[in-house]
C-alpha cells in the first residue's frame, strides 16, 4: 500500500462521488447510519461512561460506510450485517477497538483544552441557549465566541487528521494503530489541497440545502417546521458524507487491484 499524488481538485470528485454511490441505494445507506444513530442514542442513555462509548465506535462505524460504499460499487447489495464485518476479524476486532479507544480520549482532551483555553465561553453559550432566551442573546453577542467556535473546529480538524484514513489502515492494510495514525497524517497532509476543497464544498451545500429549506417554508407558510425539517436534512446530508469517505482513501493509497477511485466513479455518473 503506497501513498498517491492527490490533485486538489479531487476533493470535488468526491463530494460527487459520495452523492452519485449514494442514490444508487439511497436506503441502505439510510439504513446503515440509522442503524449506527440508534446504537449512539442507547449509548449516550448510559451515564459517565455512554458518550464515551459512543465516540469510540467511530472508527467501526467507518470502516462500515466503507465496505458499504465498496460493496454498492462492485454492484452488491449494502446490508447493515456490514456493521458488524469489521469485528469478525480478531486482529481487526483488537485494534478498532483500540483505536476507538484512542479517538474517545482524543475527543475528550480536545474539548477539555478548548474549555480551558476560551475560559468555559462556548460551554457557557451553550447552556444560555438551552436555558432562558434572554441569557441567550447576551451569550451569542460574545465579540470572543466566534474566537471560540474556531478553535473547536481547528482542533477537532487537526484531530481528523490522524483518524481519517487510520480505521481502513487497521482493516486494509493491516497497520498497527500507531502506524495507521502516522500514515494517516502523511496522506492527509499530502492531499491538504483536494481536503480544503472537499471541506469547502461540503460547507457550501449544507449552507445552499438549509437556505433552500427556509426558502420553501416560508412560500409555503411552514417556518414553524423548519426546526422538524433541519434534522432529517442533516442526516441526509451526513449519510451522503460517509458514503463519501470511501473515495478519499482510495484515491490516497495505491490498493492494487482495489475498486474504482472517484474520479473513475465521477465519470460514470
Amino acid at each position: 500500500m503506497k501513498l498517491k499524488t492527490v490533485r486538489a481538485r479531487q476533493g470535488l470528485l468526491w463530494v460527487r462521488a459520495g452523492f452519485t454511490v449514494f442514490f444508487r441505494q439511497p436506503l441502505a445507506f439510510a439504513a446503515l447510519f440509522a442503524l449506527f444513530g440508534l446504537v449512539v442514542f442507547v449509548l449516550l442513555q448510559l451515564p459517565a461512561v455512554g458518550p464515551v462509548l459512543a465516540l469510540s465506535l467511530m472508527p467501526v462505524a467507518t470502516v462500515a460506510f466503507l465496505l458499504a460504499t465498496r460493496e454498492v460499487l462492485a454492484g452488491r447489495i449494502a446490508t447493515p450485517r456490514l456493521a458488524l464485518l469489521p469485528l469478525r476479524d480478531p486482529l481487526n476486532r483488537n485494534r478498532l477497538l483500540q483505536l476507538g479507544a484512542a479517538y474517545a480520549a482524543a475527543a475528550i482532551a480536545v474539548v477539555l483544552l478548548s474549555h480551558v483555553l476560551d475560559g468555559g465561553r462556548f460551554a457557557a453559550a451553550i447552556e444560555a441557549i438551552a436555558t432562558e432566551e434572554t441569557t441567550a442573546a447576551a451569550a451569542l453577542e460574545d465579540p470572543l465566541l466566534p474566537w471560540s467556535v474556531l478553535l473547536r473546529l481547528g482542533l477537532m480538524a487537526l484531530l481528523s487528521l490522524a483518524f481519517w484514513h487510520a480505521p481502513a489502515l487497521v482493516c486494509w492494510g493491516r497497520m498497527p494503530v500507531n502506524k495507521a495514525l502516522f500514515a494517516s497524517i502523511v496522506a492527509c497532509w499530502r492531499s491538504r489541497g483536494a481536503f480544503a476543497v472537499y471541506g469547502i464544498a461540503w460547507f457550501g451545500l449544507t449552507m445552499l440545502f438549509v437556505t433552500l429549506l427556509q426558502v420553501v417554508t416560508a412560500l409555503l407558510g411552514l417556518q414553524q417546521v423548519m426546526g422538524l425539517a433541519v434534522l432529517p436534512l442533516t442526516m441526509l446530508v451526513s449519510t451522503i458524507f460517509y458514503a463519501s469517505l470511501y473515495f478519499s482513501f482510495v484515491d490516497a493509497f495505491d490498493l492494487s487491484g482495489g475498486p474504482d477511485s472517484s474520479e473513475d466513479e465521477a465519470k460514470t455518473a
